[in-house]
């Protein structure tokens, strides 16, 4: 599949058959985040990336920057014009901060992965709040091939690429469980699950407003317990466990939900072939690696160090290491 422009014009959506935005999307979006002046978005954008210039640490990586991803953070920002300067500068030194997470990633390394979960955004944004939802699906009770790190890797490539077709500042996320055993919370390292949290909520800047749980296994208590040791507060008290999937289309509905979960849309096996299909193509091998240049040159950062505190994290929190 090749799909052309791979940027987000400010009246226009490129269209991708995976990422779908509607031109109605785009606008409930926008007025979501109070930013219904065309020109003044223009105004602003223009703004941040003649501070971006002037910023020595972010030059180099402000050729990797495009217009849509700009627009996005400052739809995230909700038009602020400061916020957005803040957010970029997080983005970009957040992911210098974790290159476990986001660099030197092939398609290839995540084969092994494929044969024990799938990890899929939905085609649809939920139609309420312009969320878009993304199922993790456990294939197989043989978990030796599942990393927790290398999944992350997983969904921040996806979310690399997909952000430069999707028009949403917030996720949705659901898990189903089937197939999961108690040997999975061996493999959940919480100091993985901390760093992708905040590179996916304090770099990126993501709107998580719901983690849906399906399938439970009797020791979801024990998981949900390991679940809130490493998320903030906030998304924590996020986390739904669903008895059925009719509890489950009170908040995500049907219309936008794979037929495995009784909606409407493709199977998730179906979709997860076509993205395998959609990321081995040259067009997203460039998007990607276009992507991990996204990073701040903390060497040339005029001031003497950088305040953790102003990425949201614990001073001791760039200490901690992963196995």
């Amino acid at each position: 599949m090749e799909y052309n422009g791979n940027q987000i014009k400010m009246e226009k959506i490129s269209y991708h058959p995976l990422i779908t935005v509607t031109q109605d999307d785009m606008k409930k979006v926008r007025h979501t985040c109070g930013i219904d002046d065309v020109k003044r978005i223009n105004d602003s954008l223009d703004i941040v990336e003649e501070w971006i210039k002037k910023q020595e640490h972010l030059v180099e990586a402000y050729q990797y920057l495009n217009r849509g991803l700009l627009e996005r953070v400052f739809l995230i920002a909700k038009g602020s014009v400061e916020d957005t300067k803040r957010r970029v500068e997080r983005l970009l030194t957040s992911r210098g901060m974790m290159p476990e997470l986001c660099a030197n990633r092939t398609v290839a390394e995540f084969e092994p992965q494929w044969d024990v979960v799938n990890y899929v955004p939905l085609p649809k944004l939920h139609p309420t709040d312009q969320t878009r939802v993304t199922i993790t699906q456990f294939l197989t009770e043989k978990l030796d091939g599942f990393s927790i790190l290398s999944y992350f890797r997983y969904c921040f490539l996806i979310g690399e690429y997909r952000i430069n077709f999707d028009y949403t500042p917030s996720e949705r996320f659901v898990i189903d469980l089937t197939n999961i055993h108690i040997g999975l919370l061996g493999k959940l390292n919480p100091v993985v699950i901390k760093k992708a949290e905040v590179l996916c909520t304090e770099g990126i800047g993501t709107k998580i407003k719901g983690i849906h749980i399906l399938n439970a296994p009797p020791f979801v208590d024990k998981l949900i317990f390991l679940l809130k040791q490493a998320l903030r507060e906030k998304v924590a008290n996020r986390v739904h466990v669903h008895n059925s999937y009719e509890d489950l289309h009170k908040h995500i509905p049907k219309e936008i939900l794979p037929k495995d979960y009784g909606g409407d849309e493709a199977s998730v096996s179906k979709l997860s072939e076509q993205w395998k299909e959609t990321l081995r193509t040259e067009e997203a091998r460039k998007m990607v690696a276009e992507a991990e240049k996204l990073v701040s040159d903390e060497s040339k950062r005029q001031t003497s160090k950088f305040n953790e505190e102003y990425m949201g994290m614990p001073g001791s929190f760039r200490k901690l290491t992963v196995d």
